[in-house]
């Protein structure tokens, strides 16, 4: 092999400087090599390497004056893990462009032939007469053919006179076909069947708006509901990282019941809609806005459409802000609306905060942290035994705190961190008198005018860690190699002094129910109008196992242990407290991952010094085999006086009976109701390019089951597909621009 290096490189290698630092050298070798007049040639069994590109062809020249380089016969471009095989390419060292005839290229599920390419820039590509599958046959079952393609690599992939084949057989035609790159398909299909739907068929088609953003057609037919549209947005500016999403909807429907909670003659229109837009745009790179805008039809849109939303958010609201953040502090204006009827809010109208981060104060070794906000704040209810019709109530707020840390370590061991804070608030309106208690809608309810109220807080937060190697600990069965036991025993004493109960206040953010224990540090505990006298001790231990796996250190289990003495119990007012005993509930959390293929997890709470309620919660993920993996829960509740009891199983399992089939199972079940609240079996199939999955899905619940039957058809991989053809050209000759556009 005769190593040749290019003359156009060596001869800037005798140029300026410049050309030499900024010009990679081309290193060719083969069998032969010739220089005829401008052209540098290279025979048999070629093997050129620019930067972090090789190239193997049976022949190659390089013209010293065009700077063109030109491969041809069994051409293979390698770049990182990508791949370019072709009959014949030209590349240009100074446009750094590629123009290819005949090419093929694989890149991770995808392949992609064409009879041409060119590369208009760093990040297009053109391709005609193009053949496209995730089918890596000689005979691939799926495939599109396209007489022109361009690609914008990492953006979207245009297709025009686009034909989908299955086999050999064409099946569906489009003009043009346009792929996000972002967006989770461009066009999907789902047929179905539910009681509360009826027979259903869901489509998707994408469409472009321009470089930066992205839309969907919905059309959806329900034989119970009727034909829905909807028309989603998206856009995504990679200079700067601003989004934004629409998501809207209409239905006509037919059947669309009466209100769950109202009463039987006011009936849903039947026009029901929903607009949702969210969106973050940075103006500079310290400001950013922020919008979260929802407006429903009525309250029962989300739960007969969209039901899983209404598990994340059942009381959407709308919040409009703008910020300003910087590493000390961070500054937010902003509006949250609730637009929809039917549905409780706590509104702000508007509210302006200041949130400084802790820093250092005066070079003293104490730390600084603290709030201000100023708020018109409103709280919508809804009567008793009336609802749907509002109380409403609001006031002006105006609250600042100010906390100072001072952490020590003593001994080189013990960590020990006092605290102290002041807070100061103003209402505009309060509570005529607690005792009674008046409920809203009372005439007196706010009659009492402005009020203010005073917060001391202090407390001490103290721990230290002691460990132990273990290095003869070895376990292949259970991912041991050595063992390190870290015990950091800690106690947290919080102490609060406020000058009005919280009996005294509306109730604006007042806190919900929960099993939890409550925050007991500032600002951590947030809900500023139920700050209640308290006195607490929280005593825990922390036990932590490590090992090595793959040159790095995993916990491989992890237990917390922590309670509660409450010396002077707080009294939240707005709601009941679930563990009012001197001494909390003895808390337990558990994380074991030992192997990559089995995980658990294990929370409980039980009394043991004091009148209390019982929980656990736990869940494991086990891989039994290579076909076989299975999912276990249990959430049991016993003794709450907020929730009722309750003993909810769940659990899973996936199956592969063969390369093609599988099976699956999810089920819920409640022994306190003695009803499957959930339940899901599904079959499916692999047809190579595509998986097609049917499903029954089945909820018990009031007055009536709803019974679903789902076909799905997912086509692998094609739902993020964009033509792989990550060669990067532009990058051969100039290692910096590869490294950058990897």
């Amino acid at each position: 092999m005769t190593l040749f290096l290019c003359p156009v490189i060596g001869m800037s290698r005798l140029g300026a400087k410049e050309s030499e630092e900024t010009r990679a050298p081309i290193q060719i070798e083969s069998r032969e090599t010739a220089k005829e007049g401008n052209l540098a040639i290279a025979k048999g069994d070629v093997v050129i390497s620019v930067g972090d590109t090789t190239i193997y062809c049976d022949y190659a020249q390089c013209d010293l004056v065009t700077r063109d380089v030109l491969v041809s016969g069994d051409v293979r471009i390698y770049r990182g893990e990508k791949i370019f095989l072709g009959d014949r390419a030209v590349y240009n060292l100074d446009s750094k462009k590629i123009t290819g005839s005949e090419f093929r290229t694989s890149a991770g599920p995808f392949l992609a032939q064409a009879h041409s390419l060119i590369s208009t820039s760093s990040d297009a590509f053109e391709a005609t007469h193009g053949m496209f599958t995730t089918d890596n046959t000689s005979d691939p079952g799926f495939h599109l053919r396209a007489r022109k393609v361009r690609i914008l690599r990492n953006d979207h992939t245009e297709y025009e006179n686009v034909t989908v084949y299955v086999g050999r057989t064409p099946v569906f035609w489009l003009p043009y076909l346009y792929q996000p790159g972002r967006s989770d398909q461009s066009f999907s299909i789902a047929p179905g069947s539910n009681s509360i739907l009826g027979p259903f068929l869901m489509t998707k088609f994408a469409f472009p708006v321009n470089s930066t953003t992205y839309g969907g057609l919905r059309l959806d037919y329900m034989g119970r509901r009727g034909l829905g549209v909807g028309v989603d947005m998206g856009r995504r500016d990679p200079n700067d990282g601003s989004w934004g999403r629409l998501r809207s909807y209409y239905v006509d429907d037919k059947n669309p019941g009466t209100k769950e909670l109202g009463s039987t003659d006011d009936q849903i229109p039947s026009s029901r809609f929903r607009v949702s837009v969210q969106d973050r745009t940075f103006i500079s790179e310290t400001v950013y806005t922020s919008v979260n805008f929802n407006k429903l039809s009525d309250i029962n849109f989300l739960s007969d459409f969209s039901p899983a939303e209404l598990q994340r958010d059942p009381n959407p609201d709308s919040l409009f802000a703008i910020t300003k953040w910087s590493e000390n502090y961070l500054l937010n204006l902003e509006v949250r609306k609730q637009f929809n009827k039917d549905f409780q809010s706590a509104e702000s109208l508007p509210a302006l905060s200041l949130d400084l981060k802790r820093q250092p104060f005066l070079d003293t070794g104490v730390f600084y942290d603290g709030e201000t906000s100023v708020a018109k704040l409103r709280r919508n209810f809804l009567k008793p035994n009336e609802p749907f019709d509002y109380i409403n109530y609001d006031t002006v707020r105006l609250d600042t705190f100010h906390q100072w840390s001072y952490p020590q370590v003593f001994g080189g061991w013990l960590s020990v961190i006092p605290r102290v804070g002041v807070r100061g608030t103003h209402y505009g309106s309060s509570v005529f008198d607690p005792n009674p208690k008046i409920l809203p809608g009372n005439p007196l309810y706010r009659s009492a005018g402005a009020l203010e109220r005073g917060v001391l807080n202090a407390g001490v937060e103290t721990s230290f860690k002691i460990s132990r190697v273990f290095d003869s600990v070895e376990s292949r069965a259970w991912g041991l190699d050595g063992l390190r036991h870290i015990l950091q025993p800690f106690a947290n004493l919080s102490w609060v002094s406020t000058s009005r109960d919280p009996s005294r206040i509306l109730p604006l953010d007042a806190l919900s129910g929960s099993t939890k224990l409550r925050a007991i540090d500032f600002p951590q505990f947030n809900t500023i109008d139920s700050i209640s006298n308290w006195d607490i001790l929280r005593l825990g231990m922390r036990n932590r196992l490590q090992t090595h796996r793959d040159q790095e250190t995993l916990n491989w289990l992890e237990l917390e242990t922590f309670m509660d003495l409450r010396i002077q119990q707080p009294d939240y007012d707005s709601v009941q407290s679930s563990d009012t005993g001197q001494y909390s509930n003895f808390f337990n959390r558990l994380r074991w991952s030992p192997l990559p293929w089995i995980d658990l997890t294990f929370d409980s709470q039980v009394p043991i010094l004091d009148q209390g309620f019982t929980e656990f919660n736990t869940s494991t993920r086990v891989q039994v085999h290579r076909d076989l993996s299975v999912t276990l829960g249990n959430r049991y509740v016993h003794g709450n006086r907020i929730f009722t009891n309750s003993n909810l199983m769940t659990g899973g399992a996936r199956y592969h009976l063969n390369d093609n089939w599988a099976m699956s199972f999810e089920e819920n079940y409640e022994y306190q109701t003695r009803q499957f609240e959930y339940q899901r079996y599904s079959l499916e199939r692999d047809l190579r390019s595509w998986m097609a999955s049917l499903s029954l899905v089945v909820r018990e619940r009031a007055p009536k089951n709803d019974v679903a039957f789902l076909l799905t058809l997912i086509l692998k991989d094609v739902p993020k597909f964009r033509l792989p053809l990550h060669v990067d050209p532009q990058a051969m000759g100039d290692s910096s621009s590869s490294s950058k556009n990897r």
